[in-house]
């Protein structure tokens, strides 16, 4: 992504973000290059340090961390689990970065206040955030076929 891009969904300074990319690149951490369009960041894979950085990052500022923040603490929420394929990658489940954060909030939530916590969530991850909210009741449904599917799959509950 653009220096800009980034900015913008960092929701902070270019400059702050240029010295603290160029810091990166200097030690190894981030590629840069220069296109029409500005300067473009994309991470190293290829450093030793790039798995256990991405694992720390993904456990103190990742989906868990981000949606415990933003749906935890909203009144009538009792429980909040992460599910589908970032389930999976806290779990242990090898695989690439997913795309979008599925969540499963159970409680008395309204589906405007799930919303919403979700787009503030997907703002500061930059990945779409789809919120599935039950009461406690309809959690236990077995006649939901959907419900069945999350489940059947792999569930990582969310620290309050």
């Amino acid at each position: 992504m653009t220096m800009l891009d980034l900015a913008v969904m960092l929701r902070t300074d270019l400059g702050s973000v240029m010295r603290e990319v160029d810091g990166l690149a200097r030690a190894g951490l981030l590629g840069l290059r220069r296109t029409m369009a500005g300067r473009m960041v994309r991470r190293d894979t290829n450093t030793p340090l790039y798995e256990p950085l991405a694992q720390l990052l993904m456990l103190t500022f990742g989906p868990r961390a981000v949606v415990a923040h933003e749906f935890a603490r909203l009144p009538g929420v009792v429980e909040v689990l992460l599910f589908g394929a970032w389930a999976e990658r806290y779990e242990g489940v090898a695989g690439d970065p997913p795309g979008d954060v599925e969540v499963l909030v159970i409680g008395e939530l309204s589906h405007a206040r799930a919303f919403d916590a979700a787009q503030e969530a997907a703002a500061r991850l930059g990945l779409p955030v789809h919120p599935v909210v039950r009461s406690a009741r309809s959690w236990q449904d077995d006649d939901d076929p959907f419900l069945r599917e999350i489940r059947a799959g792999v569930l990582h509950r969310v620290n309050r």
